[in-house]
């Protein structure tokens, strides 16, 4: 099996020296994601945007990061230099989802659209038998299929995090030294406004010591639109918090002891806000629900589960956990399975893939004590 090569940073120090060390090694793919971007980007907002309008746009959430997680934009800009791509053009792909999802700040809320973005990420996590693995496919533009980076990072106060993402992005989602999971995907709330962007919330969530830090994280008051995070620990908690920019809704599976989602909102609660109007997210929630707990109720070693859930093609191309493009689609709307993660958070151990995992094998990383 020939894999998709990706790059592989370790670095440490400050947020400015984590995002420069980023930038420096993975210069080439930066350049090529954000090089797409601007080529395809009026298409992919639907012709409401031009990528010099989303520039110029961006500066409203650039203001509220700056004031809410001033570090990260620092790591931001690290990445800037050391890629040598400006900082404005790294904000807007840092604001995609922002950008690319059909609900826009001061859009109606009463008429849910399509789901324009190319998202449609699958997250499961599995806590039985004193084992504590959590999954993730990341399904994006196709672009980042050839131009993931494994992130190995250590922060300031000694927090190191490790996750797979795409080149120009700040890291969303994976695990740290202190044992949490974050599996983090999209959801499409109807109340998005003007805020910190979705990954700068996702990527504090990954510094968090607790499961209690990583939730208070996650709902930061000044979030520009929702989220869905997955969090585990190796004490066995499996919490599912459900966000739009102005509402959220929390589910403990821990007494279950596995739990999926995907890019629709699960909680009645939470419904008023839903601006998905598709289908195939349902059926792949669905899908995966169905085959942890058959594996569960078989046995099956944790990772060898979650890593047969993320390779799932039922029941059908289009409804299916892992992602394939549609090669009739101009470039604009082709989405993959851009990248796959499975983390061992017992073992502090992440298997990790670019592509769509039934074509590509695991590579596997420690992250020492």
């Amino acid at each position: 099996m020939v894999s998709v090569p990706f790059v592989h940073v370790q670095a440490r120090g400050s947020h400015r020296e984590l995002g420069r060390a980023v930038g420096e090694a993975a210069r080439e793919p930066v350049h090529a994601s954000v090089d797409f971007f601007r080529e395809h980007f009026t298409a992919m907002t639907g012709g409401r945007l031009t990528f010099g309008d989303a520039e110029r746009q961006a500066r409203a959430y650039e203001r509220e990061a700056r004031l809410w997680s001033p570090d990260l934009v620092e790591e931001l800009e690290g990445l800037a230099e050391g890629s040598g791509v400006p900082f404005s053009r790294l904000l807007v792909l840092n604001c995609g989802e922002e950008f690319t999802a059909e609900e826009q700040p001061g859009s109606p809320a009463s008429a849910p659209g399509s789901m324009r973005s190319g998202d449609h990420c699958t997250a499961v996590a599995v806590a039985v038998g004193g084992r504590h693995v959590v999954g993730h496919n990341m399904d994006w533009y196709t672009i980042d299929a050839v131009n993931n980076v494994l992130f190995d990072l250590t922060g300031p106060d000694g927090t190191r995090v490790m996750g797979l993402a795409g080149a120009p992005y700040l890291l969303m989602l994976g695990m740290n030294s202190h044992g949490i999971g974050n599996v983090s995907n999209s959801v499409h709330s109807t109340d998005n406004r003007i805020g910190v962007p979705n990954v700068f919330v996702r990527r504090s969530t990954l510094a968090a010591r607790t499961l209690e830090e990583a939730r208070e994280r996650g709902l930061l008051t000044a979030r520009a639109r929702g989220t869905n995070q997955v969090f585990a620990d190796t004490d066995g908690r499996l919490w599912d918090v459900e966000t739009s920019a102005t509402a959220h809704a929390f589910m403990d599976h821990t007494a279950t002891g596995f739990m999926a989602h995907t890019n629709h909102y699960v909680a009645p609660e939470m419904r008023p806000f839903e601006g998905y109007a598709g289908g195939e997210s349902e059926v792949r929630h669905a899908t995966a629900g169905r085959l942890l707990a058959e594996g569960i109720a078989a046995g099956d070693d944790p990772v060898a589960l979650v890593a047969r859930v993320l390779r799932s093609h039922e029941p059908a191309p289009d409804e299916c956990i892992c992602g394939h493009p549609a090669a009739d689609d101009p470039p604009a709307e082709q989405v993959m399975t851009v990248g796959s993660m499975i983390c061992d958070l017992d073992e502090r151990r992440l298997y990790a893939c670019a592509g769509p995992p039934c074509e590509n094998e695991y590579r596997v990383f420690e992250m020492e004590d």
